[in-house]
């Protein structure tokens, strides 16, 4: 019953442990089942609210603290409570949309969240002109903020990210995980870092840590795992940056992964 203690593996979701939006295969489900009845710790990193590992009903369920919101919250979906978080000042958020309003009026809209499972929008074609209206749009929101997104053309993406980085990436991450989007969070909060406090703070006892992703905000998760896995899938930096490349998403992934190092441990 103890095969698999002292692992810990954090799974990206779309692209990587799910083969479509919220769907996981019978295979990853049985394999991830049979990983942790071994002993293995199981959680997801994912740029959703922590309440999105709900949505697999039984099919999964984790035993370890959820990486939430791109590493700026790390949960317990258990208790229903937040064990840390990595936000960043709302004043550092209000000059960057203040810019993004100015000079991206074509950006479709933005949502920052400000609390574990609550967001707010704006759309910066509605609002450009218009005196103070980014302050008003942050007026009621807490004084720290978790991460925050833009919907955009995919043309726009590539030049947003370029130009956000070179005036605000002293303060902020800027990755993408889909080509319409752009991921923005505090400089220094990140899947890999929430991986390695929980493994600090509360997990002494685990050895080996495995990240598995597939996209950009995905990096830090694979780098900062003793064992970084890249889908088949993945953007071709993600597999520059992984120690090992599996199987696609649609191949069931997170059950070969579970399968190799099964047997790895076989071998010893």
């Amino acid at each position: 019953m103890n095969k698999f203690k002292g692992y810990l593996i954090c799974t990206d979701c779309d692209g990587t442990l799910t083969y479509e939006p919220g769907k996981v295969s019978e295979e990853n489900a049985k394999a991830i089942r049979h990983f942790q009845e071994e002993g293995g710790k199981f959680t997801l990193a994912t740029g959703r609210f922590p309440g999105h590992a709900h949505e697999f009903g039984e099919q999964i369920q984790v035993n370890a603290p959820i990486v939430a919101l791109n590493g700026t919250v790390l949960y317990d979906l258990e208790r229903e409570a937040v064990l840390h978080e990595w936000t960043g000042e709302k004043e550092n958020y209000i000059s960057l949309f203040r810019y993004i309003v100015e000079h991206y009026p074509d950006v479709w809209e933005c949502w920052i969240n400000y609390t574990d499972r609550d967001s707010v929008s704006l759309k910066p074609g509605d609002i450009q002109g218009k005196e103070n209206a980014v302050e008003e749009v942050f007026q009621e929101l807490p004084n720290e903020l978790y991460k925050a997104l833009s919907f955009q053309k995919a043309e726009i993406t590539t030049r947003l990210q370029k130009d956000l980085k070179e005036k605000f990436g002293h303060l902020f991450r800027f990755d993408t995980s889909w080509p319409e989007g752009l991921e923005i969070q505090p400089i220094d909060s990140g899947k890999g870092i929430a991986v390695q406090y929980m493994k600090e703070q509360f997990y002494q006892d685990i050895h080996t840590t495995i990240g598995v992703g597939d996209n950009e905000n995905d990096l830090n998760l694979l780098e900062a795992a003793d064992i970084g896995y890249a889908v088949a899938n993945a953007l071709d930096s993600v597999k520059a940056v992984a120690d090992r490349i599996t199987v696609s998403n649609q191949e069931h992934a997170l059950a070969k992964i579970i399968e190799d190092l099964e047997k790895e441990i076989e071998k010893r």
